[in-house]
């Protein structure tokens, strides 16, 4: 049943076509999803998809049939979302008026970036977002900082110069691409960017985001710039890190998934990027980007095609069958699923971080290496 369940949440959640098979509905009501509501919901909720679940079963006409636990599980994690999006939305038209007051320009990124374009990108804010992300000239960045904090505004965890690390600064922390997180009584946290990511220069990613890089839309009374779709997707991919465990979730290809649905990738800039100091592993970003383009319903370009297929539906059908045991020990679980992604990207076991008594080390190895084996197992037997 895992597989068969697998191809029908992937067949909910693509978004192209805009509907689905005739007999959706009728599948998501049958008696063996119904005995696997729990599980889904909250498989579901590990991989952060819960939104995006919840309204493609209303689009595609299956929302009728879904087991009503399930059902109350999604709307429930819906409105707590939605909730934060509603105070990441205040937050962020709150940052966007004091910088115009000042003078700095600014660019949207990230979450407040894909709320902000939701009519551009479909689904594009159905991940929960927690935080202001806001790209400005590195001239300007200092000075704004400063001006937040002589509002009220503080750094979210505190500064201590003693244990600083070179180079760290009560501004910037540990960070090279973004000052130091600060938030408002009862606000979102909000962090002002110079860059994407820690190995783009400053001035190359503010090149990137101006004139033909961004696009003016209306938002919460405003007129805002977001990254074009090209940088949205770029910078997803990039922030996701695909050559990590922690990118293969549903969370972050939604973020793709939304815009690889509406066509206005310039691909030749994506291929060139590949490879480069930003994200080096270019087979598992194609990889990455494939199973994204499969939620997308979409097609790859030739020259991004992957050379080994996406393990999108294998995963989901194990991340299932994992959720789907009750009463499994949570370390355990986690531990499973994440030696299952481990093996599929081709990377060992889970590194064992700091200092531990032997028995520890033994103990834990051995768990790893346990996990690594059923998945085997179990991918084997479903062939």
């Amino acid at each position: 049943m895992s597989a068969a369940l697998a191809r029908l949440v992937l067949e909910t959640l693509r978004l192209a076509p805009a509907g689905g098979s005739a007999d959706l509905a009728a599948r998501w009501s049958g008696p063996d999803v119904a005995a696997r509501a729990e599980a889904i919901g909250v498989w579901a909720a590990w991989e952060g998809g819960e939104q995006w679940l919840l309204r493609r079963l209303a689009e595609t006409g299956a929302l009728a049939g879904a087991p009503p636990a399930l059902v109350n599980s999604l709307r429930q994690a819906t409105r707590e979302h939605a909730a934060a999006g509603m105070a990441v939305d205040d937050e962020t038209a709150r940052v966007v008026r004091e910088l115009a007051s000042l003078g700095v320009a600014a660019v949207l990124l990230k979450g407040p970036a894909r709320r902000a374009a939701v009519a551009l990108y479909p689904m594009g804010a159905a991940r929960r977002t927690s935080d202001v992300d806001v790209l400005v000239p590195t001239a300007d960045a200092e000075r704004a900082w400063r001006r937040l904090a002589a509002l009220g505004y503080t750094p979210v965890y505190p500064f201590d110069p003693a244990r600083a690390m070179p180079g760290e600064s009560e501004l910037w922390g540990p960070s090279r691409h973004h000052l130091r997180p600060i938030r408002r009584p009862g606000g979102a946290a909000v962090e002002l960017h110079v860059s994407t990511s820690w190995e783009l220069p400053p001035a190359t990613a503010w090149a990137r985001h101006s004139g033909s890089g961004t696009t003016e839309v209306p938002w919460q009374g405003l007129s805002v710039r977001v990254p074009s779709a090209t940088e949205l997707l770029w910078h997803g991919l990039t922030h996701a890190k695909p050559s990590e465990p922690g990118a293969w979730v549903l969370r972050f290809w939604l973020d793709a998934a939304s815009l690889l649905a509406a066509p206005a990738v310039d691909w030749m800039t994506i291929a060139q990027r590949l490879g480069g100091a930003e994200l080096p592993d270019r087979e598992r970003a194609e990889r990455w980007l494939a199973a994204a383009a499969q939620l997308a319903g979409v097609t790859l370009p030739t020259a991004l095609a992957p050379r080994r297929p996406d393990p999108l539906l294998r995963l989901m059908a194990w991340r299932l069958t994992v959720f789907a045991r009750a009463g499994m020990n949570a370390s355990w679980r986690s531990k499973l699923l994440d030696e299952a992604t481990r093996a599929e990207l081709g990377v060992g076991v889970a590194p064992l971080i700091g200092g531990r008594s032997w028995p520890i080390v033994l103990r834990r190895r051995t768990a790893s290496v346990s996990a690594r084996l059923l998945y085997g197992a179990w991918r084997a037997a479903t062939r």
